[in-house]
């Protein structure tokens, strides 16, 4: 089978691979559609190597396929079932497991990641085994491509969620790449909602005006001032981050309500100096939000019943083999893309 290999910085190299085999209580599941991650570019722009993507390592932990093979021990699937799978590994036993909590289990590792020390080849190949219980049946309806943002349109809807407020809420979304662009999908499902976007990429703007942002704001203006005078000097209620630039957590508290909240969705880093009397004397709250808990089978459910339609985002399919060009491409500082799919058909 070929597999596309990170072997760091700025290096991924098609490889041949034997096709692996099940274990107990895993599936083989047949790669139809991955999706590449901002955290896939992440890796392999980043000047040198990271703890969590330790190299060699296939990338890819937002995918859909089909059932190929079940190892010992599995009963609930099919041979040829379309399938996704919650990239999340938890332990299951620990505190936060427990709790429901499992986007937060200290014994996690990941799919396409290094993280807790285990190198767990991801996607961005042929054929993969998983654990059976990470898997999730596609509903009828739903594509193996739509299949393939069931992932990052979790992230998103958990963090639509967080820090809700109703009725008449006015949000702040900074940033429109490919998760903000969900995250005001699931916003803007509440018609009552206003949302005021920023960003610096004018195609990006385009298509949240398309997805019902009610301002469009150019990032490279004054976007504090400009927000300040939308809401007569209040600020919003909510405002959401999902652009890890330097300088916008202290903008962001200053464009935030006494008593709204900042939720932080952007992986940042870099450091942070920020004065936190305004925090304690304006009662603001900053939250992080970090992948999902139960809403991997919520979008499933959404996805199936077409209240949230994805395909509109999908700016190209390329083969998994032309994969090494398309990461240079997509680094490119003229790219357009917003999200990019690789297939193995």
């Amino acid at each position: 089978m070929k597999a596309l290999v990170y072997q760091g910085p700025g290096k991924l190299e098609l490889e041949d691979r034997p096709i692996p085999v099940p274990g107990r209580d895993e599936v083989l599941i047949k790669v139809k559609a991955v999706s590449i991650c901002g955290s896939d570019l992440g890796a392999y722009k980043l000047p040198e190597i990271s703890d969590r993507w330790n190299p060699p390592i296939v990338l890819g932990h937002e995918f859909s396929g089909e059932i190929a093979g079940m190892g010992e021990g599995v009963t609930n699937f099919e041979i040829g079932q379309p399938v996704t799978v919650n990239p999340i590994l938890y332990c299951g036993h620990c505190y936060y497991c427990t709790r429901g909590m499992v986007n937060l289990c200290p014994n996690r590792y990941s799919l396409g990641t290094s993280i807790g020390g285990i190198r767990h080849d991801g996607a961005m190949q042929e054929y993969l085994t998983i654990r059976a219980s990470a898997v999730y049946p596609l509903l009828p309806g739903i594509s193996f491509v739509q299949g393939a943002l069931v992932e990052p349109l979790s992230v998103s809807l958990c963090a639509a969620r967080l820090g809700e407020i109703t009725p008449d809420e006015r949000v702040s979304l900074i940033g429109v790449g490919p998760i903000g662009l969900m995250i005001l999908k699931f916003l803007k499902m509440d018609p009552t909602r206003q949302v005021f976007v920023s960003d610096i990429s004018q195609c990006r703007l385009d298509m949240a005006k398309r997805f019902g942002a009610d301002v469009l704001i150019d990032g490279r203006d004054d976007v504090l001032s400009e927000i300040k005078t939308l809401t007569d000097g209040i600020g919003v209620d909510r405002v959401i981050v999902t652009a890890g630039v330097p300088g916008v957590l202290p903008i962001a508290i200053q464009m935030v309500r006494n008593g709204g909240c900042v939720d932080l969705v952007a992986l940042m880093h870099h450091k942070v100096e920020i004065d936190p009397f305004p925090i304690v004397a304006r009662q603001i709250s900053i939250c992080g939000s970090y992948m999902f808990t139960t809403e991997f089978q919520d979008v499933i459910r959404m996805l199936a019943d077409k209240q949230v339609i994805v395909d509109e985002m999908i700016t190209s399919v390329h083969r998994l083999d032309e994969g090494v060009e398309v990461f240079k491409e997509l680094l490119k500082p003229d790219s357009t893309e917003v999200k990019v799919i690789l297939t193995t058909d």
